[in-house]
C-alpha cells in the first residue's frame, strides 16, 4: 500500500529522489517515454513487463560503470596483498603464521559483510548498502597506507574486509535486477570482468610501483571507491525490481522511468503485466527458506561454488609472488610479473565467458571451467619440481579457468533466488567464499618451508573438481528466463 506521502509526492520528485539530478534535456527525454511506458495500472507485474522490453541503454551503462567501480576496486583491494606481501614480510621481520594469518584474517570481516550488507540491502536497498560498504573500502585503504605495525594493519584490513565482503554479492544482485532475460548473462558478466580486471591491474600495477615507490602507494589507490559513498545514490536509480517488490510502486515507477529515458528511440509497448503477475504469486520467501524443500539443492550449489572460488583465489593466487621468490628463488620483479601473468588469463577467460554464456548456458560454463582449472593443478603438482616458469605457467591457466567460472557465478547465483531474499542468497554464497578464504591459506603456508608444493597442488584440484559434480547434478538451467519465472 502506498503512504500518503508517496501519494502526495509529484513525479518530478520522485524521479529525482530516485534517480538524482535529471538535466532539463534528460526530462524532455523522459517526458517522451513515459507517455508509452504507463500503460495500465502501475503494478508489480508492469514493472516487470517494462523491465523485460527495454533494451540496454546509456542509464544502464551509467550504473555498470559506476557499480562497475566498486567492483573494479573490491578485486584490486583484494589482491594487493599479494603484492605487497613481500615488503610487509621484510619490513615487519614477519613468521610463516604472521603471515599466513594476514592473509586469512581479513576473510573475517569479509564473512561478516557477506552477510551484513545483503541483509541491509533487502532492508535499505540495494544502492545503499554498495554505497556503505564502498566507504568503507576507500577510507580503510587509505588508513592501511599510514599503518604504523603489523597489528594495526591487520586491524584495518579486517574493517576493511567488511566493506569487501559486502559489496560484490549486492552489487550482482543490482545489476541482475535491472536487466532483462534476453542477454541477461552477457550483459552482467560484462560488467563482472571489472572484478578480474581489478585483480589484472592491482598485480600490474603492484609490480611496477611497489618495488619503486614502496608497499604505501597500493592502499592509497585502493582508496578511490570513497568516493561512491558520496555520489552513488545521486547519479543511478533504485532496483525498479526492488521497489516493486517492496510494494513502493510509484518509486519503482519512477526508478524505472528513469532508464525508460535513456533509451534509444521509442520503446515497444510492454507485454501483458498479468502474464508477469501471475509469476509473482508465489509465497514471499524468508531467509530460511533457502535451505527449504524447493530450494536446497540450488543454495547447496551455490555454496559449493563460491567456497571453492574463495578456496583457489586466496589459497593460491595471494600466495603465488611469495611461493615465486622463497621455494624458486626468484627476484623478486620476476616473481611479481608472473603472478600479474595469471591474472591477464583471468581477464581472458571471463570475457570469452561473457562471450558464450547466453548461447550454451551457465552450467556448463562453470562445469567445464572448474574441470580445466582442476587439471591444471594436478600439471602443476606433477612438474612442481621443473623450473618456475613451468610451474608458474599451469598456475596461470588454474587462475584463468577459475575466473571464467567465478565470474559465471555472479550472473548464476542472483537468477536462482526471488527479489525478497536474493542479496541475502548472494550473501550467503559469499560468505562460504569466505569461510574457505579463511582456511585455505594455511595449506600452502604449511608447504613453504619443505619447497614441495605437489601436495598443496593436488588439494587444491580436489575441490573445483567436487564444484563442478555438485553444479551439475544439484544445479538448475537459468539462461534466457525471466528472474520471476524461476521462483518455486
Amino acid at each position: 500500500m502506498l503512504t500518503q506521502r508517496q501519494d502526495a509526492a509529484p513525479p518530478g520528485a520522485l524521479v529525482a529522489a530516485t534517480a538524482g539530478i535529471v538535466t532539463t534535456a534528460d526530462s524532455a527525454t523522459q517526458g517522451a517515454a513515459t507517455a508509452t511506458a504507463r500503460t495500465g495500472p502501475v503494478t508489480r507485474g508492469n514493472i516487470i513487463a517494462r523491465i523485460e522490453r527495454m533494451p540496454g541503454n546509456a542509464m544502464h551503462i551509467r550504473a555498470r560503470l559506476l557499480i562497475g567501480l566498486a567492483t573494479f576496486f573490491d578485486g584490486f583491494d583484494v589482491i594487493a596483498i599479494a603484492a605487497t606481501l613481500p615488503l610487509l614480510i621484510a619490513q615487519w621481520s614477519l613468521t610463516p603464521g604472521q603471515i599466513g594469518f594476514l592473509i586469512a584474517a581479513p576473510s573475517v570481516g569479509q564473512l561478516v559483510g557477506a552477510l551484513l550488507f545483503p541483509g541491509l540491502a533487502e532492508r535499505f536497498g540495494r544502492l545503499r548498502s554498495i554505497g556503505w560498504s564502498a566507504g568503507i573500502i576507500g577510507l580503510m585503504s587509505i588508513a592501511c597506507g599510514f599503518a604504523p605495525s603489523f597489528e594495526i594493519f591487520l586491524l584495518l584490513r579486517i574493517v576493511q574486509g567488511l566493506g569487501l565482503g559486502g559489496e560484490l554479492p549486492v552489487a550482482a544482485t543490482y545489476i541482475n535486477e535491472v536487466t532483462r532475460a534476453h542477454g541477461r548473462g552477457r550483459f552482467v558478466l560484462l560488467y563482472e570482468v571489472v572484478f578480474p580486471i581489478g585483480l589484472m591491474v592491482s598485480n600490474g600495477v603492484g609490480a611496477w610501483l611497489v618495488p619503486h615507490y614502496g608497499w604505501e602507494v597500493m592502499y592509497f589507490i585502493g582508496g578511490v571507491p570513497l568516493v561512491l559513498f558520496f555520489i552513488l545514490r545521486r547519479v543511478i536509480p533504485e532496483s525498479p525490481r526492488w521497489l516493486a517488490e517492496k510494494g513502493r510502486l510509484e518509486e519503482a515507477d519512477a526508478a524505472l522511468r528513469a532508464f525508460e529515458a535513456r533509451a534509444k528511440g521509442p520503446l515497444p509497448p510492454p507485454a501483458n503485466a498479468s502474464t508477469y503477475d501471475r509469476m509473482t504469486q508465489h509465497p514471499r520467501r524468508r531467509v530460511r527458506d533457502l535451505v527449504s524443500k524447493p530450494y536446497i539443492g540450488r543454495t547447496l550449489a551455490v555454496w559449493m561454488l563460491w567456497a571453492t572460488c574463495g578456496f583457489i583465489q586466496y589459497g593460491l593466487s595471494t600466495w603465488l609472488p611469495t611461493v615465486y621468490k622463497t621455494v624458486y628463488h626468484a627476484p623478486l620483479q620476476l616473481a611479481l610479473n608472473l603472478a600479474a601473468g595469471a591474472s591477464v588469463l583471468g581477464v581472458v577467460g571471463s570475457l570469452v565467458c561473457a562471450m558464450i554464456v547466453d548461447k550454451v548456458g551457465r552450467k556448463p560454463v562453470i562445469n567445464v571451467s572448474f574441470l580445466l582449472c582442476a587439471l591444471s593443478l594436478v600439471l602443476a603438482g606433477v612438474f612442481h619440481a621443473s623450473s618456475v616458469y613451468m610451474v608458474a605457467t599451469f598456475c596461470a591457466l588454474a587462475m584463468g579457468f577459475l575466473a571464467s567460472g567465478f565470474i559465471t557465478a555472479y550472473v548464476y547465483t542472483p537468477e536462482l533466488y526471488p527479489t525478497s531474499v536474493r542479496a541475502m542468497g548472494c550473501g550467503l554464497g559469499g560468505a562460504w567464499l569466505k569461510l574457505a578464504a579463511i582456511f585455505a591459506p594455511g595449506l600452502i603456508a604449511g608447504t613453504i618451508g619443505s619447497g614441495n608444493l605437489s601436495v598443496a597442488f593436488f588439494a587444491l584440484a580436489v575441490v573445483p573438481a567436487l564444484a563442478a559434480i555438485t553444479v551439475h547434478f544439484l544445479g538448475i538451467e537459468t539462461k534466457g528466463r525471466v528472474l520471476e519465472e524461476l521462483e518455486v
